[in-house]
Parts: C-alpha cells; sequence; structure tokens
C-alpha cells in the first residue's frame, strides 16, 4: 500500500508546479472561475422559468441524479440523499452525474452508471458536450439536482440532459432551469439541509453520511494492521494533518506532535495519513510528529477502510472529516472557525473541538481517551 515517490508540488489539473508558476496558476484558476460564472449566468438569462407541480418520482422506471462537486467532503454529503431515493424507490434505475471522486464514494450504491466530470472538464467543451450527448440519449424519467448550488455547473448539467422533468432547489431570482422546485432548505447542518430537500419532494430521509465498503475492502484493511502491529493488535488511532490552507481550515502541527507524544507514552497505536495535498510537506510531518505508521499514496476506497478499522480519527475540518464519518468510526474534528455546527459530526458519530488559536492539545487528548476507552 506503501510506494515510492518524488514529491512535486501539482496544480488543479495535475500538472507539476515550481514556486513561481504557483502565483499564476491560482490567477488562471480564477479566471476560469470568472469567465464559467459569467457564461453562465447568461445562459440563464435565455431560460423559461419553469412552475410545474412536482412529479410522481415512484411511478418513474429512470432517474439521473447530479452533484457534480471536485471536493471529497461535497461529495459524501450527498449520500443520505442517495440512500433514501434507492430505498424510496427500489424499482427505479439510478444514474448519477458527480465529481472526481463519486465513483469511489458511491461504489456499493444500486446505482446502474456513475459518470464523472474532472476539473479539467470545464474548460474543455466536447468533453462536457460529449456528456450531455449521452445523457440525452438515455432519456431518463426525471433528472433530480442534489445540491442547493443552483448556479453551479451541476444545475446546468440537470438542465442540459433534456430530461421531461427536471427537478431542484429554487434561486432566488426565481426559477430558471428546473420544471419543478423544492424551497431552499431551513437547517443549518448539511446533513439536514440534504434531508430536508428529500422530504420536500417525498422522499423519507433520515441516513448519516456513509460510504458503503465491500467485506474484502475490510479484511484488507484490517490485515494490513495486523502485519504493522501484530495479530493481537488494538485498534489504533487515526491522526489526518491536513486542511484547506487557503481556507485556514489547517491545524497546528506542533500541537498534533504533542497529541503523538502524548498516545505514545500510553503505548497506543498510531496511523498519520498523508493526503496528496500533504505529500511536499511529509518530512516535516514525519519530524514532528515521530515514529507511527505512515499512510500514503493508497486510494480513496483504501484509505477508507482503512479509517474503518481505526477506533477513532482525529482530523481538521477537512474531506477525511466526512470520510471518517462516513464509514462510521468516531470523529473529533478540529475547527478554528465557528461554522462546526454546519459541517461537523455529531454525537454519536463524534465531537467537534473549536479552538481559534488550534493549540488546545487538552481537551483532544480528553476526548481521545474518553473515546479510545
Amino acid at each position: 500500500m506503501e510506494k515510492q515517490y518524488t514529491p512535486v508540488l501539482k496544480d488543479e489539473f495535475g500538472l507539476a508546479l515550481s514556486g513561481k508558476h504557483f502565483k499564476r496558476s491560482s490567477f488562471l484558476r480564477c479566471l476560469k472561475l470568472s469567465i464559467r460564472r459569467i457564461f453562465l449566468l447568461a445562459l440563464a438569462r435565455m431560460m423559461h422559468v419553469g412552475v410545474e407541480p412536482l412529479p410522481n418520482l415512484y411511478a418513474m422506471k429512470k432517474i439521473l441524479l447530479v452533484s457534480v462537486n471536485q471536493r471529497l467532503g461535497n461529495t459524501i454529503l450527498v449520500t443520505p440523499a442517495v440512500s433514501a431515493l434507492i430505498k424510496a424507490l427500489p424499482n427505479v434505475q439510478f444514474c448519477f452525474v458527480g465529481g472526481r471522486h463519486a465513483k469511489s464514494i458511491l461504489e456499493g450504491y444500486a446505482i446502474k452508471q456513475i459518470h464523472t466530470i474532472k476539473r479539467i472538464d470545464t474548460v474543455l467543451p466536447h468533453r462536457l458536450w460529449r456528456l450531455i450527448t449521452i445523457l440525452r440519449k438515455e432519456k431518463y424519467d426525471a433528472a433530480i439536482h442534489l445540491s442547493t448550488a443552483t448556479n453551479s455547473l451541476g444545475a446546468y448539467i440537470t438542465y442540459a440532459s433534456g430530461t421531461r422533468h427536471r427537478i431542484g432547489c429554487m434561486r432566488n431570482d426565481g426559477n430558471i432551469l428546473f420544471t419543478s422546485v423544492f424551497k431552499h432548505p431551513q437547517s443549518r447542518h448539511k446533513v439536514d439541509q440534504i434531508r430536508e430537500c428529500m422530504q420536500q419532494i417525498g422522499i423519507a430521509a433520515f441516513d448519516e453520511r456513509k460510504i458503503i465498503l465491500k467485506p474484502e475492502e475490510q479484511l484488507r484493511a484490517e490485515d494490513f494492521f495486523k502485519l504493522h502491529f501484530g495479530d493481537s493488535f488494538k485498534k489504533p488511532i487515526g491522526i489526518f494533518t491536513g486542511g484547506r490552507q487557503k481556507k485556514g481550515k489547517a491545524w497546528n502541527l506542533e500541537s498534533f506532535g504533542i497529541i503523538a507524544e502524548n498516545l505514545r507514552t500510553r503505548h497506543i497505536p498510531m496511523v498519520i495519513f498523508i493526503g496528496p495535498e500533504e505529500m511536499g510537506n511529509e518530512k516535516c510531518i514525519q519530524s514532528v510528529i515521530g515514529s507511527a505508521l505512515y499512510i500514503k499514496n493508497a486510494t480513496l476506497r483504501e484509505v477508507a477502510a482503512l479509517v474503518s478499522k481505526c477506533k477513532v480519527i482525529v482530523t481538521p475540518d477537512s474531506g477525511p472529516m466526512h470520510l471518517a464519518v462516513a464509514v462510521g468510526t468516531k470523529t473529533i474534528a478540529l475547527f478554528s472557525k465557528p461554522n462546526f455546527d454546519r459541517w461537523g459530526p455529531r454525537e454519536p458519530y463524534g465531537k467537534v473541538i473549536f479552538d481559534k488559536s488550534k493549540t488546545n492539545t487538552k481537551e483532544i487528548l480528553n476526548v481521545l481517551l474518553e473515546y479510545y476507552a
């Protein structure tokens, strides 16, 4: 599972960057987003307003689900809706259009086909047109946009699919993309929002975020830990040190070092997950945290399986936070911004620790030991 590699800084398209090119890449990304936003707004002004009542989903045979987002956590957050729809409509054939992580996250769900859109596809019109052509040929009975982002690429993909019934969230300036709409949810937490959206279209939704792992995936993860910790190993504590730096979500690395040292003195096994964004900082992470089992270059589902075999996961507000909740592992989520009631785990799935200074190791350790007991 661990492989040798040469760390390089990469941009969103996977192209190697040197320091002098990093600012240029950020500028080009902002320019690309601005051009796309202007194009989509102009397209929206040419569309008709849809005011049809919600259709009877129980009478349909083929439904397209759409949520195009490239962030891991945001894709995981639509799983309560996917789960609710599949349970409520067992005779419906579902297909899905999502971001780059969609196939890995939704593997195991009863979905006939999952189409993915990568970041680079948004600036290559022929790729999007090819996808739209495929969707239109399928002649779905309905398409449901599983996001409240009504000016997103996914919303326009829903419109372009040509489906007779297109369902989505009502925009502030009116419904211009969908034939039928539900109101913007009033709930604070994103999981509650997606449940509320489903209930508005007549689908009971109660599930949390969930990734369905195969028994063989879990067995491989367990064997991997036995190989490193011994056959009689205690479940380890997992630590993810990353977080989106530009959003201010990354935690104080020295705090993780203090936590790791305290766990070592108690002879508690640790697993440190090194994600793609932490590759270039790996040596620094190892130097601060010290002796532990480091996981890198694993696939998303390999990481999910390993996380599922951990006793507890400690992580800043990040994709791995959502992933840990989705595989059922107790999650200690570290927030430095007061938006934890919107994104963070709730009991019995885990606990949020809010600390603007990002240094509250005492409370983290107390909760860790409580969960680990």
